[in-house]
């Protein structure tokens, strides 16, 4: 069942038995009303147990339309046959503002906040402190990565989404130094896209544009961009094929997905070799236990190919000590170690004695990289295919 309006579409779900609303609700006519009362009565009377409305998509809604709302939870209310549970997101204010509302008509209503705490790591990911190791990481890919995001196919005056754009430094330069006619950067953390856009302003770049948004459930159309990009992001999440259904939708026929990932495997060092790949394989372990897959570089092309896509690619960004600056290098091994043993560690609860080998296993990294006669590496894979038309 569908209801259809100007801007807006409901449509029932069977096998979640959930209605889902999108677009923007702005109406005033009572028709539209009328419809969702009749379409939600309808369904209500259909199924038992719960019955969910899913507002993740629903960008706006007026006055009007809440009235309809409140017609509906009335109308369950009184028949006292189901429990209702109202699915909302952060990143859209009136639903963090009226959801939790409704939900007290009655006490049958449940009010569920879906991105409060959507994967495992959110809580320490989505913090300003997370910033800095961010752009130490773009300041020793990016001159390796441009490279290859052009062989993978991204050309000046091309339409380019960037899912999980983070604090929206690659999604800037980009912007700046490959000339698409348009960079949509979204991420769900609310200081990575302020750090963003007061960054966008201070460089004067024209052709981005930075907005907080669900990665499972963007609020943009379908098969509109020409290179969809998710750099380093889909191996924090327990349900990466959530976000990969997303990028498939948004981009055209004949477009390009072009996806990163880490693989602490392939991060090697010498001297000091043993307690370097002692330390990852630490680090991995903890980062699985947050819901990480920090080792789904090898996983990529698998990945690409269950989407479906055409002439896949996959190469490797390999970091260097000798082709990046050793400072620059131990800056990120630096920013790693105070993440993964200071904020994963504490969230993990993990023992002093892992603590303290952690520590050293960091500091043994840094260790091989300033010294001048040190060799360590750090790879990640990047991968890209060609949605079918």
């Amino acid at each position: 069942m569908t209801v259809t309006g100007e801007h807006y579409t409901v449509t029932y779900d069977p096998l979640d038995q959930q209605l889902n609303f999108e677009g923007i609700f702005r109406t005033y006519n009572n028709d539209d009303l009328k419809n969702i009362k009749d379409c939600f009565s309808e369904i209500h009377n259909k199924v038992k147990g719960t019955l969910k409305l899913n507002f993740r998509k629903l960008r706006y809604i007026n006055s009007a339309g809440i009235r309809a709302l409140l017609d509906c939870l009335h109308y369950a209310k009184l028949q006292r046959k189901l429990k209702i549970k109202l699915i909302g997101t952060k990143v859209l204010t009136w639903e963090v503002k009226t959801l939790p509302r409704l939900s007290e008509l009655w006490d049958q209503i449940e009010f569920i906040m879906h991105d409060d705490n959507f994967y495992g790591s959110q809580g320490i990911i989505e913090q300003d402190d997370f910033i800095p190791l961010l752009r130490t990481q773009t300041r020793l890919l990016w001159p390796i990565e441009k490279e290859i995001l052009e062989k993978h196919g991204l050309k000046s005056g091309m339409k380019v989404a960037d899912i999980c754009c983070g604090c929206g430094d690659v999604a800037l330069l980009i912007a700046k130094e490959l000339k698409p006619s348009i960079v949509v950067g979204i991420d769900h953390s609310l200081p990575g896209i302020k750090h963003a856009s007061q960054l966008q302003k201070e460089f004067e770049v024209n052709n981005a544009d930075f907005r907080l948004g669900d990665a499972t459930a963007l609020m943009l159309d379908d098969e509109i961009f020409d290179f969809v990009i998710c750099r380093l992001s889909i191996q924090i999440f327990s349900k990466p094929e959530e976000i990969l259904k997303e990028l498939y939708r948004i981009t055209k026929p004949g477009g390009t997905i072009y996806i990163n990932g880490e693989d602490y495997d392939l991060i090697v060092g010498y001297p000091n070799a043993v307690s370097i790949r002692q330390v990852y394989d630490k680090a991995g372990l903890y980062g699985n236990q947050m819901g990480m897959d920090l080792y789904n570089g090898k996983k990529l092309f698998s990945i690409l190919a269950k989407l479906k896509l055409r002439d896949i690619k996959i190469d490797y960004i390999h970091v260097d000590t000798n082709n990046s600056d050793r400072q620059d290098f131990s800056n990120m091994i630096k920013s790693w170690r105070y993440f993964s043993a200071d904020t994963i560690g504490k969230q993990l609860n993990i023992s002093k004695q892992d603590y303290d080998q952690l520590l050293k296993g960091y500091d043994d990294h840094i260790e091989t990289i300033n010294n001048p006669l040190g060799y360590t590496k750090w790879t990640v894979a990047a991968g890209s295919g060609i949605k079918r038309k």
